[in-house]
């Protein structure tokens, strides 16, 4: 066997093993059970990620043939999980192949232009705080302070002729937690408001430190647009006291979607809002919804925070859905992409454009994130003009 082929067969086991192991994590993180058992849980396949490969190569070495061929061939559990790990890796990266040909396709996403954000006035203080966080952020490749514009223009199915143009200002997942100081926050509001957007929608998962909650004013509360700024919180909002997370929203002038129905009129269109926060947040969404005739429906624009309540969305024929959660999956490999992802489905929706009927959903990659670590994955400001 020569020495390619046997370093392309390595390759392979350890990315099936991790897909393996990843895998369950990301199902995880997409329950609202406990967050002790969902850490144990965490804990346990990241100790197997680590001890799997370490053990397989000890035992191989320790074997009287170190050819990889014939140790596939030997008996035991390792040389079958090394099997079981290729098989799966082959498996996996196809499936991924074919399942994300489908995400941002051009009938549905039009337009993409990408431009970088310049903020001149960081000054000279750092940014980003504590030895780990300051670490990371040294890294090579690490964009967490390099905030991407993305203007797309999506191709809505029954889009009113009234709201045709119209410009909406997605932000999602800015974890306040200290980590990252509050002036960027503040920048990141700023380059919002210079988009000049029709409407702003906040997606969840602002803050989770009560530290941090005072800084909510100065950032959030100053965003401004014509038909409104809007909210819903993520599971990470409910970490603290949500309730007063939201207080101090509504009194800086944004409107609340949490577990509600909002009718309103956008450039004489009727609009209907809803703001699902499942499977953390608990509302009576069905019990609520307003009862229309299907001949008189209004537009429909529903936020969730985690694309995995997609099919509630389309269940209520929404017609654009805005998640956020994922971050894209903040470290996106060349030809894998993302690889960990707190969804239900995988990675099937860590970022992107998707349609299922006449529903159409944008998941952002989200502002921040709780671990200060982005690689080929740059935080997001979405400006989505519909069409």
């Amino acid at each position: 066997m020569s020495l390619v082929v046997f370093l392309f067969l390595v390759a392979l086991t350890l990315i099936g093993h991790g897909y393996f192991w990843i895998g369950p994590v990301n199902r995880l993180h997409a329950w609202a059970g406990s967050r002790v058992l969902i850490d144990l849980l965490t804990h346990f396949c990241l100790a197997a990620f680590f001890v799997l490969p370490l053990w397989g190569a000890w035992d191989w070495w320790n074997r009287d043939s170190v050819v990889l061929y014939q140790y596939w061939k030997s008996a035991g559990f390792l040389p079958r999980y090394t099997q079981l790990c290729v098989l799966w890796g082959v498996g996996k990266i196809v499936y991924d192949w074919v399942d994300q040909r489908k995400v941002n396709s051009p009938k549905n996403l039009l337009r993409w232009r990408q431009r970088w954000a310049e903020f001149s006035s960081a000054g000279e203080a750092p940014l980003v705080y504590g030895f780990y966080p300051r670490l990371l952020a040294a890294l090579p490749g690490n964009q967490i302070l390099r905030l991407s514009i993305d203007e797309k223009r999506l191709a809505i199915p029954t889009l009113p002729d009234e709201l045709v143009g119209l410009k909406i200002a997605h932000v999602s997942d800015l974890h306040m937690i200290g980590r990252i100081d509050r002036r960027w926050f503040e920048m990141v509001a700023d380059e919002v408001n210079r988009l000049e957007a029709d409407v702003i929608l906040i997606t969840g998962d602002i803050v989770e430190k009560v530290a941090c909650l005072p800084w909510l004013a100065g950032s959030l509360g100053r965003l401004q647009a014509k038909h409104g700024v809007y909210f819903i919180l993520g599971n990470h909002d409910f970490f603290i006291d949500a309730e007063r997370t939201r207080q101090i929203l509504v009194d800086a002038g944004l409107v609340c979607l949490s577990g509600k129905w909002h009718e309103t009129e956008w450039n004489g269109a009727r609009v209907l809002l809803s703001g699902n926060e499942r499977p953390w947040g608990s509302d009576s969404l069905e019990e609520t919804r307003p009862e229309v005739a299907a001949a008189d429906r209004p537009f429909h624009l529903s936020l969730i925070h985690t694309p995995d309540q997609f099919r509630w969305a389309c269940e209520h024929q929404a017609n654009l859905v805005l998640a956020g959660h994922t971050h894209g999956g903040q470290i996106r490999f060349p030809i894998l992409g993302a690889v960990a992802c707190p969804s239900v489905h995988g990675t099937h929706f860590a970022c992107g454009v998707f349609r299922s009927g006449n529903s159409v959903m944008h998941v952002t990659r989200g502002v921040s994130g709780e671990t200060p670590f982005r690689f080929n994955c740059p935080p997001e400001i979405a400006l989505l003009e519909l069409a």
